[in-house]
């Protein structure tokens, strides 16, 4: 059947509509309704659809590449993992409720945590019974799958024959039952009272720290399971923590609590064995009464522990130990009989001179609770050195523990109030704790190498190698023209323009990557010499360094090498086209320049390459706006690939939109692109409504996939189900004029769109959510081309909102308003004609399209009053303007009742003005907060 053309909206005010009850009733069932046939024969998607619909989650190969296991989480929030062959068998094992597979290191078994339908889990919520997962395991040979005892964690050894897994601590201890489990066999071991437990890097021995409730038991044990045999290390009656091996080693390390019943909280001892598979006592930090300690800092157990390279050298945190409050004395009779003095008043004092406001020492209180000096002990000499003087500036140890880093910000506090994180760099000796300065007023950090020889640091446009033994200087690239910092065109921010980024380095610190727009570059940081590596300016295109290696993939905590040896790995995307894929550099270690080959390059997002550990058999994940991500995989050069997954094969039985990119050149000459959705079932030569959703730059999203969901209440897809374009812009701002910059290029992607010859442009709909929720608000009021607009926590009033905190995260607005996304350069008395310009509030008077208003009372990021003022500004001004608030919501809409209901009430506002649907009763003349109670039941 074909969708009936819905007249265009007149401009009738909300109250003037006369709605029938049984109309009322239709427009609040159409969203569950059947979908009608589209001229394709197939039907668009309706709610009821959605559950099924499948989200692509993480993925691994096993060590061998044999096989591939992918998370897969459905609409409906069911979960589970799909195992199968990944070299041509068809093999495949679904694992229901399954999350977090494993592949052991031997690649003969993946484990997994399995836990229980939705259903299910909500039964037991309802019954406030926890709903616990256990272990899955499944024997790879087979394959078959088996289900064993509760578990919440569980971690191989690295050769894989072994299993350790930890169930669930019941209700009167502390520590809970570990599991030591032969997957071979099914012979298992079980130890009570474990707090926490790690296995040896390369070996299989796992250390455990145990806690009982009396602490009699507590200590530190180590099992070998092979030999079946359990070593006491220490125990005592004390908290153990921080259990750490060093990579590579049989050295480990712990903390062991030190009570002060006359001071607040703990002291440790650091214990460390050499090799514990010697029966040597441990080296011991005495973590009271030392040199160096005293009674004034005690060793604390947020910082945790951490080796250098040799391991004759332990990093530990301090923090100053303070003494508990003294006991109020008794009163004598007398004196309890007298009044009592005045209770202390609970008041906030915000000071005109802090460098952190109130609200930000109050959010951040923990963790500057948890600060630390960092210390280094030296485990032979017994010497301890303490690296850090300001619990506000940390030092950072260089990979290997050679040196430390930190940064001094006093110099620009007053600066980095608003905004600008400059700092003087300082490099530490960790022997002696001297600082040497390296670098001053750096904005982009410090980078350092993985074998901690060499820095980087971006200065006047320009990356700098810094030698860290001698302080060598070095500038790269210099005299040969390269660019490495952003421009206005790509970073259109007022302030200091950052660079590009790095790539990584090479083994041995022979090498580093560094990006421009375009282009890869190898530099050498002893010479300062530059090869590009791609042609990506005179391409079109965009290459990007990446690592598909499982072993040097980085955990975050230091950087990590690329090899030598092999290729180096290249992400590719045309700027123009958003095609993507992968390139390779054969020898990226070599002097003499070399140039990127192209593997694979389709008109798709190509994204998430891996490699199998012991294998060249890499994974990819390929998606398009209609085709389902899925993963591919094949050899070295991905070609051919083969389709490993299947999400979503039932898509075929319905009607689908197409996507595909729109050019405009804005008033102020910048030369953009927009997302152009199309509706399901789209008919050539028909005219349709459209949808805008503007943030900032989001044409980088063509091929990107959407599963359909109401608690996506900003669904695309959704939209172009239920008959609708959708446009998504490009953005770029002018130095202090983001609301005028905004509509520039609203206005031209318009033009654009509407010159397809597909769009009704008297059926425009705008929204956005935060940023795009400003824009939102406020391009209605200068602008009357939308038939109706949508506005997520938006920020409505440029005066106001400057002066206002993000509260959640305790920090003034100014920084986020003169340097961050809202670009205005100045603060509003520098600048009060620029910020009136932008205001959306300044221009209501002219506002004829109704704005839905959709705000949390209890947002942290944009403050609820900016809707509320927006509302009374639009309601005394006659503006048909409505506001949605949902109790105790934040930002963004966390439960699922909200969801839902945002979801299906933007489908309702869009449905009534832009199709010409029956207006529901909460648009024609609101909800009264009796009728509220009722409907919720309160």
């Amino acid at each position: 059947m074909r969708h009936r053309r819905a007249e265009p909206p007149v401009a009738q005010g909300l109250r003037s509509l006369a709605v029938l009850p049984s109309l009322i009733l239709a427009a609040a069932l159409v969203v569950g309704s059947a979908a009608p046939l589209t001229a394709q024969g197939k039907p668009p998607l309706t709610p009821s659809d959605y559950g099924k619909w499948e989200t692509l989650g993480s993925y691994d190969l096993d060590p061998t590449g044999r096989w591939l296991a992918a998370s897969i989480r459905r609409t409906d929030e069911s979960v589970e993992v799909r195992l199968r062959r990944a070299d041509g068998s068809s093999e495949t094992l679904v694992l229901p409720h399954a999350t977090g597979p494993r592949f052991s290191g031997d690649g003969r078994w993946l484990a997994y945590l399995k836990g229980v339908s939705p259903k299910d889990a909500e039964a037991a919520e309802k019954a406030k019974k926890p709903a616990r997962t256990k272990l899955g395991l499944v024997n790879l040979a087979v394959p078959k799958d088996s289900v064993h005892f509760e578990a919440r964690s569980f971690a191989f050894s690295d050769d894989g024959r072994w299993l350790a897994a930890q169930a669930f601590p019941s209700a009167d201890t502390l520590g809970s039952d570990l599991i030591v489990l032969d997957p071979a066999t099914g012979a298992l071991t079980l130890f009570g009272n474990v707090d926490a437990y790690a296995w040896r890097d390369g070996g299989a021995l796992v250390a455990m720290t145990l806690r009982t409730a009396s602490g009699a038991g507590n200590g530190v044990s180590l099992f070998d399971p092979a030999a079946g045999v359990v070593r006491t290390l220490d125990a005592k009656h004390a908290r153990y923590r921080a259990l750490t091996w060093r990579e590579g080693s049989g050295q480990l390390a712990v903390l062991r609590s030190l009570k002060d019943t006359a001071r607040v909280e703990d002291s440790h001892d650091a214990l460390v064995w050499d090799d514990v598979t010697r029966t040597e006592p441990p080296r011991v930090l005495a973590g009271a009464g030392r040199p160096g300690l005293g009674d004034t800092l005690r060793v604390t157990e947020h910082a945790g522990i951490a080796f250098d390279a040799a391991g004759r050298t332990l990093f530990v945190g301090l923090r100053p130990w303070e003494m508990a409050p003294p006991r109020p004395a008794a009163k004598p009779d007398s004196a309890a009989a007298s009044s009592d003095p005045v209770k202390p008043a609970d008041v906030q004092v915000w000071h005109w001179d802090d460098d952190e406001i109130i609200r930000a020492q109050e959010f951040y209180a923990t963790r500057d609770a948890q600060r630390t000096f960092l210390a280094a002990w030296n485990v032979d000499a017994d010497r301890l050195v303490v690296l850090g003087d300001e619990l506000e500036e940390p030092v950072q140890m260089v990979s290997g523990g050679a040196w430390g880093l930190v940064p001094d910000h006093d110099p620009y506090h007053v600066q980095r109030r608003f905004g600008d994180d400059a700092a003087d760099w300082y490099r530490v000796d960790p022997a002696t704790g001297a600082r040497t300065l390296l670098a001053e007023g750096v904005r982009s950090g410090v980078q350092t190498g993985p074998d901690g020889r060499f820095a980087l640091v971006y200065e006047d446009d320009r990356w700098v190698t810094l030698t860290l033994a001698t302080l060598e200087r070095r500038v790269l690239g210099e005299g040969t023209g390269a660019a490495f910092t952003r421009s206005l065109a790509d970073y259109d921010y007022p302030g200091p323009r950052p660079p590009w980024g790095l790539g990584g380095w090479l083994e041995g610190e022979r090498a580093v990557f560094l990006h421009d727009k375009h282009d890869v570059w190898r530099a050498d940081p002893t010479t300062g010499a530059l090869t590009r590596l791609t042609r990506g300016a005179e391409e079109g295109r965009e290459y990007r360094v990446v690592n598909p290696d499982p072993e040097t993939r980085s955990g975050g905590r230091r950087p990590t090498a690329l090899p030598a040896r092999g290729p180096l790995w290249m992400s590719m995307r045309d700027l123009t086209t958003k095609a993507s894929g992968y390139a390779q550099v054969a020898r990226p270690g070599d002097a003499r320049p070399a140039q990127a080959r192209t593997l694979l390059l389709e008109d798709a997002m190509v994204t998430g390459l891996r490699r199998a550990r012991d294998a060249e058999r890499y994974a990819v994940r390929k998606e398009r706006w209609d085709d389902s991500p899925d993963v591919f995989v094949g050899g070295s050069a991905l070609a051919p690939l083969e389709q490993v997954t299947a999400t979503n094969p039932f898509q075929v039985d319905h009607a689908w939109g197409r996507s595909e990119l729109v050019s405009y050149t804005t008033g102020a000459g910048h030369r953009l692109q927009a997302i152009l959705v199309y509706p399901a079932g789209f008919e050539a030569g028909k005219k349709y409504p459209l949808i805008l959703y503007q943030y900032e730059r989001l044409s980088d999203g063509l091929h990107r996939y959407y599963a359909p969901s109401e608690m996506g209440y900003y669904n695309y897809q959704v939209w172009s189900q239920q008959g609708y374009f959708v446009l998504m812009p490009d953005i770029v701002y002018e130095p202090g004029r983001p609301g005028p910059s905004a509509l520039d290029a609203v206005e031209h992607a318009l033009d654009a769109a509407v010159a397809t010859g597909q769009v009704d442009a008297s059926r425009m709909g705008l929204i956005g959510h935060s940023w795009g929720g400003y824009q939102a608000a406020y391009l209605p009021t200068r602008t009357h081309r939308f038939a109706a607009a949508v506005a997520g926590a938006a920020i409505t009033d440029f005066i106001s909102f400057a002066g206002n905190i993000h509260w959640a995260q305790g920090f003034p607005e100014f920084g986020h308003w003169e340097t961050g996304q809202a670009r205005m350069g100045l603060p509003p008395w520098e600048s009060l004609e620029n910020h009136l310009e932008s205001s959306p509030v300044n221009f209501i008077a002219e506002l004829r399209t109704p704005v839905l208003l959709m705000h949390g009372d209890a947002d942290g990021t944009v403050d609820f009053r900016q809707g509320q003022e927006y509302y009374n500004y639009a309601r005394r001004a006659g503006k048909e303007v409505a506001m949605l608030v949902y109790p105790g919501a934040d930002h963004g809409l966390r439960k699922k009742e909200h969801q839902v209901d945002y979801h299906r009430r933007i489908l309702e506002w869009f449905g009534h003005f832009l199709k010409g649907e029956p207006a529901p009763a909460w648009i024609e003349r609101g909800e009264s907060w009796q009728e509220r109670a009722k409907r919720i039941g309160g």
